[in-house]
């Protein structure tokens, strides 16, 4: 790499570390991750943790409602999110809505959609682990959910330059020149340097490339295929997912029929109200 690639990549890096001085939000990350890896934790800890936090609770129970879950209306508290969608998962979904109200929309178009795609390939995610037995749904939706945070990171750190970057070609090269790092390194720099699970920062790290994960697999693998699929349903500008030769090995590899495809798809589209409404005021 060269001389000014070190330095954009050591701002990447220096820029992250700050984050902690900027906001409250990250001290209660930090418990969740505590709480996310603590196999003896109660379901109470993570409801009395969560609930102090009036809008990240409310975020909870929002995704609890999503027609996604089958779940729609009845969740009205922190309690009962719990009961219904178990507490692995309420631990998964308070993390990643810690992690968003780090990095608040602010009104941003572009923004949001960056966070809407994360969620769409959070949903994405969590379907195909439910294909696919050896994963667990939990983690395969949180990482979905923060697979693209690098992006997030690199606009908020210099939306000019985020936004000179073109579509049509080579984005990982383009951050690479342009931040010293891709936004799937950032990602991962991210996870790392906030403790997060391993798995988490695989999926984020390899989430474009998956065969070169070593860690992992099946997960990485998961948010790869989500990304891609949800191309096919979702009309989100931020949608960066493109099927490729590694994504039919894939298919093959895990079994897949066209009609698993079809019913993930069906279930995407059932709640896209969901997915466009979540990031506008609570």
């Amino acid at each position: 790499m060269n001389t000014n690639g070190t330095m954009e990549q050591t701002a990447v890096k220096e820029y992250i570390r700050n984050l902690s001085e900027l906001s409250t939000v990250p001290v209660l990350m930090g418990k969740i991750v505590s709480v996310l890896k603590d196999t003896e934790a109660s379901s109470k800890e993570v409801n009395n943790l969560v609930s102090h936090d009036v809008t990240l609770a409310e975020k909870i129970v929002r995704v609890a409602n999503s027609a996604f879950f089958g779940h729609s209306g009845e969740v009205r508290n922190i309690n009962q999110a719990t009961m219904l969608l178990g507490y692995d998962r309420i631990k998964s979904i308070a993390l990643g809505m810690s992690v968003i109200e780090i990095f608040p929309s602010g009104g941003s178009v572009n923004f949001m959609n960056l966070w809407s795609h994360g969620y769409e390939v959070a949903l994405a995610s969590q379907a195909f682990s439910d294909l696919i037995c050896m994963t667990c749904p939990c983690e395969c939706f949180l990482s979905g959910l923060l697979h693209d945070i690098g992006r997030i990171i690199l606009f908020k750190m210099d939306p000019k330059k985020f936004l000179e970057i073109n579509r049509k070609n080579s984005v990982l090269e383009q951050e690479q020149d342009l931040f010293g790092c891709t936004h799937a390194e950032a990602g991962a720099l991210f996870a790392e340097m906030n403790d997060m699970p391993e798995e988490i920062v695989s999926a984020i790290r390899f989430h474009h490339k998956p065969s070169e994960s070593k860690n992992y697999r099946d997960t990485v693998s998961i948010v790869s295929l989500a990304e891609a699929v949800s191309r096919r349903y979702s009309s989100n500008k931020a949608n960066d997912g493109v099927w490729t030769q590694e994504h039919d090995i894939l298919v093959m590899e895990y079994s897949l029929e066209d009609d698993d495809v079809l019913f993930i798809g069906e279930r995407f589209c059932a709640a896209r109200p969901d997915i466009e409404s979540f990031f506008s005021p609570v």
